[in-house]
């Protein structure tokens, strides 16, 4: 007996065909980490490993916001999307590990947790906006290339008949 594959007819009037767009959460995701990684990297050479931190919390951010970068414009206010979400996620992966260690009962440890939080992102996360926001307008350039270098074709309108 003879197997019959069966697949959805493709759309190739013109010869153009739709090509998946790269400016996905992946995309962003990638390009998020590996430009925190160069930022950690540089504070390893100057004795502040804690920046190590801002892979992960980046990775997070740059997953979230990757598919929100227009191919065209927009690119301040995603820096700044990116550069508190990025700080927002560092301060909470390591304020949840320090106060879930210190044993407290479970509503005692979110209200800490919170406090912490709140109290880290102003004291840490302003003067961090130095070092993050630079980082995050890299990002935002980078992925906005990515999408608008992309050749992904929506449908054409029907022709008209003659």
């Amino acid at each position: 007996m003879d197997a019959i594959l069966i697949a959805p007819a493709a759309d190739q009037r013109d010869g153009q065909v739709a090509e998946p767009s790269i400016g996905g959460r992946w995309t962003g995701a990638a390009v998020a980490a590996s430009v925190a990684f160069i930022a950690g990297l540089v504070g390893l050479g100057v004795g502040a490993p804690f920046l190590l931190i801002g892979i992960p919390a980046a990775t997070i951010a740059g997953w979230w916001f990757g598919p929100k970068v227009r191919p065209a414009g927009g690119v301040a206010g995603m820096t700044m999307a990116m550069a508190v979400a990025t700080i927002a996620s560092a301060d909470a992966l390591f304020v949840i590990p320090a106060v879930a260690s210190t044993g407290t009962g479970l509503l005692n440890g979110i209200v800490a947790a919170v406090l912490w939080w709140a109290v880290g992102f102003v004291v840490v996360g302003i003067p961090m906006m130095t070092l993050v926001v630079p980082c995050a307008l890299v990002w935002a350039v980078v992925v906005q290339r990515l999408a608008r270098g992309s050749r992904h074709m929506a449908p054409r309108p029907e022709r008209e008949t003659t």
